[in-house]
């Protein structure tokens, strides 16, 4: 039988407020208090008044439940000794309080300050008098801790009289204290569970008064430590339900499957609560449908619950050949549970969605109804860039399509349970969760020893293990959830155990980890964040790893970032005992602000309030999407990787591939597949094809038609799709589960003849200039660079910024993380170099017609040298040569190899052969196919909340920027370049030597926003060799992995293309030739 604990009311009854107010601040700061007279835990469900009610499951309808959201009345203050003390009271003047929307944050409303902070504490600001100097738990500022006081009336319905009346607050941030009608009707630390009190002995029908004060600072605040915004006050639903003096208080449904895998196995307990004075008999009855409707079990039994106890009634039985629950197949079935009266009348009935399936940790492996499923995860943080915590559930909606839509199957709830709804959503769409419990105390540590972690502090053990509690006995049966998960980043100790043996006595049925048990034996699964793919395959492989490793945490998507990731699922695909990992995170924790011009942006941490404020700048920027839930260019790099069709070896000599299907649970005839085969981007060929591979299985498929692989002109590729023949719950029909490309033959263009022509040189004033019939080339003899090139009358340079070596970017976020700047300094300053050649030769080649200049720079700063080689056509036509070589050993990274220059932005029209398209890099370019791509120069440009560089590409054989009247430059790559266009110069992007993201608000704030990234009429335009990777293991000192890197200790690298004018777009694809 399960306990359950009521706490006396006497006190609530006849308690003194005055010393309940006096001694406030030893209360909030008492470990040992968590909550005060909340009603035990339980299951989600609402009570209804009968059957049918209870099979609609809506409150609203059928059910003794007042929802309380909405406008209330709100008082705040700064100081805790300035709160006011008589708000419970009905002769309090509330007339000049302010309105408050709950749920919503109430920093978010105009009062007080939003405060982002990772490790440290909202509250601890070194040097800053009002703030603690340090961390000191239990203890909270005594002067400075802002209160919010919130009242609202209520009318209780006649309907309700002579039933036991509950409040819930399912969740309220701060230590937050209840007074109904003016007496005390409990406290809560607790946040993100329901705050949950039995008002009755307060309430009367008809008129009532609910008053709140939450204090934003308490003990709490210490477990509550997580990687987000500290915000306060009501952040989910408010509202009153209503129950029978005999009542369901919770129940437990275990449905694993039989050892086959095919026979769903019951274990029920419900607890029936008997609050009368008397001895009551109830028929405890269940009944369980499909979704078809059709009783698959049903029973009940007579039970006779003494006054003032509680009963457990307990039922088994076998469903056979039930539908199983998994993310892929997410079946439930309806539970309906009821009591009846000694006449058979209905006195009270609930209902739930409860899924059949097994958990387990068998042989090193998480399995799923017995299979190795792969977790394909994110984490997900509760955030509205407008309401901040409180998410409705049409926000969450678009979570969920977006999750379905980009191949994600599991969120790990970080780093506190979310909000009741959003698990019956998981469990109709189909998604795993980890469930993690509201634990964080990481500003404090990981030191075992007295004083250090809070995990071995026993006078926060019993809020452990009520936290604990309260998650795992609200979401206990939601099938969805598969492992729960103790906390984050709180150290490890008997805290921990004590949490971990109560959680494994308590569900048999659930494995549990805890990313701080490492290989300690309190963790089923060894849960590591940020390993990188080295790190996960070398625990693999070491033969005594015994348990499955899932990265909690992994790819750390801040900024532009999700490099290498396909390298992490190359190990993980591998390896047995990797099963794969939780990006972080979902979405960006920006918050909707307008500047002073009223332009629209994201803010992040140091954003508000005044000097001193704890931050950690933009690191709550690092989500897979926007705030406003817009994908990113890498959200499909994501998709690509999380995909579970594979197409593999590719024979065109055959003409097969190999299609594998790797759900666990989804046979692949329910998917439309088809190919498309190019020829320079031009379709040539479209077909389908069957693929009915079993789970897990492959089968290989031969495609008629295919061109001969042979050395030719035409670049010839493959791309293979699959997509859903039908709509799916947030999937429309034709929508691509997953696509693949491969090229098929070697691609050589064809050569270009030489021009015919008369040319002349003029050298005048430092100026050579090359003249053709329709074109003129300058070059300034000082610099070496091509100043002005004109074609048929147009200038093609803007304001003489020419071609120059460039070997910087714009940092990005993850840059900033392992000190890029300081570290490749030397190469920001190469770039910024006043040019002057050491050498500049021109020549007249009679042979070839042709004019060639030679200029050689030498770098001193970084012991390397470039030169470049104009061979200049008669039509026009320019080719470009580069060779540079680094003679130093000790040379730092390169950021880029590249030429940049500058157009007029009146070339604003773009057309490219490459991968796209969406920017794409050289370790995150396996979702972004070669293909030609018309589009603009503005369109280019990704807003990232702190400018950093964005828009690249890679894989580019030919490039072209054009203007409306179809005159334009064409680049043709000798092999491939990469390349940048971007109408923000690289400059406007560039934050500098630092990110100005310091613990503290200074009094000069320097973060950067969209804003401050101003487009201007030019195209900044970069050909490059190569840009380095732009990592994402970390955020904080992870560099990209070497293969990405570009190290020339010493070396030398070449690389060339075609400069190629045209009078009209359509003359393209003519001019696509070997220069």
């Amino acid at each position: 039988m399960k306990r359950f604990f009521f706490f006396p009311l006497a006190f609530a009854l006849t308690g003194n407020i005055a010393a309940q107010q006096s001694d406030r601040y030893a209360e909030i700061t008492d470990p040992n208090v968590p909550e005060i007279h909340q009603v035990a835990p339980r299951a989600s469900f609402f009570s209804f008044l009968t059957e049918d009610a209870a099979l609609q499951n809506n409150p609203a309808n059928g059910a003794d439940y007042l929802l309380l959201n909405g406008k209330w009345k709100f008082h705040f203050t700064e100081n805790f000794a300035d709160r006011p003390t008589d708000f419970m009271n009905a002769d309090c003047d509330i007339s000049r309080w302010h309105d408050i929307q709950v749920p919503g944050n109430w920093e978010l409303q105009g009062f007080g300050t939003p405060i982002y902070a990772n490790v440290g504490y909202e509250f601890i600001s070194k040097g800053y008098g009002k703030y603690l100097q340090k961390a000191n738990p239990p203890y909270v500022p005594k002067e400075w801790n802002p209160t919010g006081t919130y009242r609202r009336d209520f009318t209780v319905p006649e309907s309700w009289d002579g039933k036991e009346i509950y409040l819930s607050a399912d969740c309220v941030k701060g230590a937050a204290y209840f007074y109904v009608n003016g007496k005390f009707a409990g406290m809560s630390k607790l946040s993100k569970t329901p705050a949950r009190f039995d008002i009755t002995p307060f309430v009367t029908t008809g008129k009532n008064t609910l008053a709140v004060q939450v204090h934003r600072f308490s003990d709490g605040n210490y477990l509550e430590g997580q990687d987000f915004w500290r915000l306060s006050g009501f952040e989910r639903d408010v509202y009153l339900y209503a129950q029978p003096k005999v009542h369901i208080a919770d129940f437990f449904a275990r449905t694993p499957l039989d050892p086959s895998f095919r026979n769903g196995m019951l274990s029920l307990d419900i607890d029936v609560t008997n609050l009368t004075g008397d001895t009551q008999t109830r028929t405890i009855a269940y009944r369980i449908t499909d979704a078809a409707g059709k009783t698959v079990a049903a029973d009940s039994r007579t039970e006779t619950i003494t006054a003032g106890s509680s009963r457990t009634t307990a039922f088994e039985t076998q469903i056979d050949n039930v539908a199983a629950w998994t993310a892929e197949t997410p079946n439930l079935y309806t539970l309906l549970i009821s009591l009846k009266d000694e006449n058979g009348k209905v006195t009270e009935a609930i209902s739930d969605r409860i899924g059949f399936r097994t958990i387990e940790v068998t042989d090193g492996q998480l399995l799923v109804n017995g299979q190795p499923i792969l977790v394909k995860g994110v984490n997900i943080h509760e955030h509205n860039d407008a309401t901040g915590h409180y998410v409705s559930e049409e926000l969450m909606l678009k979570d969920f399509a977006l999750w379905k839509q980009f191949n994600v199957n599991t969120v790990r709830t970080c780093h506190y349970p979310q909000q009741e709804r959003f698990y019956d959503l998981c469990d109709e769409y189909g998604i795993y969760v980890i469930d993690e419990c509201n634990i964080e105390a990481h500003g404090i540590g990981y030191d075992r020893k007295k004083g250090g972690t809070l995990a071995n502090d026993l006078r926060f053990a019993k809020a452990h293990m009520m936290r604990t509690q309260q998650a795992i006995e609200r979401d206990k049966n939601h099938p969805s959830v598969i492992v729960w998960s103790l906390g984050n980043e709180s150290g490890n100790g008997v805290c921990f155990y004590d949490t971990y043996r109560w959680l494994a006595s308590r569900d048999h049925s659930r494995p549990i980890q805890y990313e701080q048990a490492g290989l300690e034996w309190n963790t089923d699964i060894v849960c590591p964040m940020y390993w990188s793919p080295k790190q996960i395959e070398e625990y693999a492989q070491n033969p005594e790893s015994d348990r499955p490793l899932i990265l909690c945490e992994y790819a750390h998507a801040m900024g532009n970032s999700l490099g290498n990731f396909q390298k992490y699922w190359d190990v993980i695909e591998r390896n047995r005992l990797l099963q794969g990992g939780c990006i972080w995170d979902w979405v960006d924790q920006g918050i909707r602000m307008k500047n002073a011009q009223g332009k629209t942006y994201w803010a992040y941490g140091g954003d508000f309030g005044d000097e001193g404020v704890p931050s950690e700048g933009n690191f709550c920027i690092n989500g897979m999407v926007y705030p406003d839930r817009t994908v990113k260019p890498y959200t499909y790099e994501m998709k690509k990787v999380y995909q579970n069709i594979k197409f593999r070896n590719f024979d065109p000599e055959a003409g097969t591939v190999e299609v594998f299907n790797q759900f666990f649970f989804t046979s692949l005839d329910k998917y439309e597949f088809s190919y498309t085969i190019t020829g320079n981007g031009k379709v040539l060929k479209t077909g389908t094809f069957t693929v009915k591979a079993a789970p897990q299985q492959s089968q290989t498929v031969k495609i008629e038609g295919i061109p001969a692989g042979v050395e030719s002109p035409v670049d010839y590729r493959i791309r293979f799709e699959a997509r859903t023949a039908q709509a799916e719950p947030l999937l429309n029909a034709g929508h691509i589960v997953a696509a693949e490309q491969m090229p098929f033959n070697i691609y050589k263009k064809e050569a270009a003849p030489l021009a015919s022509g008369k040319m002349s040189m003029q050298e005048k004033e430092n100026r050579i200039t090359i003249s053709g019939k329709d074109f003129k080339a300058v070059f300034d003899r000082e610099s070496g660079i091509m100043t002005s090139y004109r074609y048929k009358g147009s200038e093609y340079i803007h304001d003489g910024f020419g071609m120059r070596p460039a070997f910087w970017r714009a940092p990005l976020d993850n840059d900033y993380g392992f000190n890029l700047p300081q570290l490749a300094g030397a190469w920001k300053e190469a770039t910024y170099r006043t040019l002057r050649p050491k050498t500049m030769d021109v020549r007249f080649n009679a042979e070839t017609n042709t004019y060639k200049i030679a200029c050689l720079y030498k770098y001193p700063e970084t012991n390397s040298e470039w030169s470049i080689f104009y061979t200049i056509y008669a039509d026009g036509i320019i080719k470009v040569n580069n060779v540079f070589t680094v003679n130093d050993r000790e040379q730092p990274m390169i950021p880029r190899i590249g030429l940049r220059m500058q157009l007029p932005a009146s070339f604003g029209k773009w057309s490219y052969y490459g991968r796209g398209p969406l920017e794409n890099y050289c370790d995150r370019n396996s979702g972004s196919f070669v293909d030609r791509y018309d589009t603009t120069v503005a369109d280019n440009y990704e807003p990232y909340i702190r400018p950093q560089e964005n828009g690249h590409r890679t894989d580019v054989y030919w490039s072209a920027l054009y203007n409306r009247s179809g005159k334009g430059i064409l680049i043709v790559a000798d092999k491939t370049f990469e390349m940048n266009v971007s109408n923000y110069p690289m400059e406007t992007l560039d934050s500098g030597d630092q990110r100005h993201d310091g613990l503290q608000r200074p009094a000069v704030q320097a973060q950067r926003h969209t804003f401050d990234a101003q487009p201007q009429e030019l195209i900044d335009l970069f050909i490059d060799y190569r840009m380095m990777g732009i990592g994402g293991d970390n955020s904080w000192g992870a560099k990209p992995h070497e293969e990405y890197r570009i190290e020339l200790r010493p070396g030398t690298i070449q690389f060339g293309f075609a400069w190629v004018p045209f009078k009209s777009a359509s003359q393209i694809e003519s001019l696509i030739k070997q220069y």
